[in-house]
């Protein structure tokens, strides 16, 4: 290969080539790369350019599932579509399909898929409900799938992840879910039978390695066998359709992007709103000195009521389906915080077992499904509501952790990171938005910072999950050791601890 740089018509002043040979400007170092799957991936485990190119070229063109969505394909597509836009804290690592549609009464819509190589899969349906999407209680996490005959289910502890056949097929039917649990259907979703729009999502947390970011196919191969799963629509009168005319029947295409829960001036007028706590100050707002990390249930009673007393707050309905387009098996932490508290934020607590499924023995994955207290845990640096952008995360496997399995988090901007905040040192680092709550307008205030931890589908069996917080303020007697601890610091104090923090 030979490579040519031009420079046209360079100037004199400085930086220039000129004159030759002791100009002020030089060309920038080559780099080799030995591994293009490691292109724009900060950590191991990150989606690289390559991929997130791979698996927007395979699956973006599909008008149902409307995908893949998420951070990465935002961040580093060059023309990503709105859709993409993952606006309300997405996890780093994940990747999201979403489908709208209507489904009349007594149709049925046949899902025929694949297993993915993934950590984590889901399919769950929401309606539209007070500006966000609310979670209906119908959903089907990857162990609860049953596969076809002569396949095998990857997900299902005990199992092995990597073989072929992984097929499964789920069905969505237009009618009441039963009252009794043990009447439902295998693999089937209960739409109702009152119809309106629904919004349908499939989740994938954590594709294996080698593969692309849907953990469907090789991620460095033109050649898949299966991705997005085939549909085949029902109708009442026992007609079937599929592919496009099954789309054209019952599909309603976003259009744009999903709508935030705040515009920017109605978080302003939060920030400033009259009756809000007035120990806070607006400069700060919803950030506290003495900050804790708290349980998410719900847009109103966990972010416009954290800007308030604690007893208007507690007259705010806490309990309820998720919203958001949250994921009814994911346990959500989260805090906000403020740099003029403290332009370091330091968390410590106890990492749960975590199947780590990534790499295993042969750098394709692990090859049987572990038992573990979760599937997956994450931390990520979030903008305020209005934005809903994240500029970092972590994954599990990413959080070095010591021999009782006790972690240390450091958030701060670039500029502020400790010297001994490195993974050598047994601390994880995420980075703090440069633009604070991420507004375009001149009300932005650059201190805000907010983390958002993700601990999904806690077995049943751990005493200390988050699942078994049952009201607000039950967080630290839960958890005990698992419950992150955080306080203000700096730069300097934190590298006063140390080689080993």
């Amino acid at each position: 290969m030979f490579v040519v740089m031009r420079l046209y018509w360079p100037k004199t002043e400085a930086p220039s080539v000129l004159p030759l040979g002791s100009g002020t400007w030089a060309p920038p170092g080559i780099v080799p790369v030995t591994n293009a799957r490691a292109l724009d991936a900060r950590r191991f485990g990150d989606k690289s350019l390559e991929t997130v190119i791979r698996t927007d070229h395979r699956y973006g063109g599909d008008v149902f599932f409307e995908g893949p969505r998420g951070w990465p394909y935002w961040k580093l597509l060059e023309y990503p579509k709105p859709i993409q836009n993952p606006n309300l804290w997405p996890d780093s690592q994940s990747t999201y399909f979403l489908s709208r549609f209507a489904l009349p009464a007594g149709d049925t819509l046949t899902l025929r898929g694949a297993f993915p190589r993934a950590r984590y899969f889901k399919f769950a349906l929401y309606k539209a409900e007070q500006g966000t999407f609310v979670s209906t209680g119908e959903d089907i996490a990857g162990w609860d799938i049953s596969p076809d005959p002569g396949s095998t289910n990857p997900f299902v502890v005990g199992n092995y992840r990597l073989g072929d056949p992984r097929d499964d097929t789920v069905t969505i039917v237009a009618e009441d879910a039963p009252a009794k649990k043990e009447d439902r259907e295998a693999n089937t979703l209960y739409a109702g039978s009152g119809g309106g729009d629904l919004q349908f999502v499939t989740r994938i947390y954590l594709s294996d390695a080698g593969s692309d970011g849907a953990g469907w196919a090789p991620w460095a191969s033109a050649v898949r066998r299966r991705g997005l799963p085939d549909i085949e629509l029902t109708l009442a009168d026992g007609s079937q359709l599929t592919g496009d005319e099954a789309i054209a029947a019952i599909g309603k295409p976003i259009a744009g992007n999903t709508a935030q829960p705040f515009t920017a001036a109605q978080w302003d007028a939060l920030i400033n709103a009259k009756d809000n706590d007035p120990t806070l100050d607006p400069a700060t707002a919803p950030a506290r000195k003495d900050p804790k990390w708290e349980k998410y249930w719900n847009i109103q009673y966990s972010i416009l009521g954290s800007f308030k007393t604690a007893e208007k707050r507690a007259r705010i309905p806490y309990a309820g389906p998720i919203d958001g387009g949250g994921d009814p098996d994911t346990n959500y932490l989260f805090i906000q915080l403020s740099r003029k508290f403290g332009p370091v934020f330091v968390t410590r607590g106890k990492l749960p077992t975590f199947p780590d499924t990534y790499a295993g023995a042969a750098g394709r994955g692990l090859e049987i499904m572990p038992k573990a207290q979760m599937q997956y845990f994450s931390i990520v640096s979030c903008e305020a509501a209005p934005s809903g952008q994240i500029v970092d995360g972590l994954a599990d496997m990413q959080i070095p952790i010591d021999e009782n399995g006790n972690y240390i988090i450091v958030y701060s901007r670039a500029e502020d990171r400790p010297k001994n905040a490195t993974a050598e040192n047994g601390v994880a680092w995420i980075e703090w938005s440069q633009r604070g709550e991420g507004l375009d307008t001149p009300a932005n205030r650059t201190d805000f910072g907010m983390l958002m931890i993700r601990i999904m589908a806690p077995s049943s069996d751990w005493a200390e999950s988050p699942a078994n917080i049952t009201k607000p303020g039950e967080e630290e007697a839960v958890m005990g050791a698992y419950y992150p601890r955080g306080k203000y610091s700096t730069k300097e104090a934190f590298e006063a601890l140390g080689s080993k923090p």
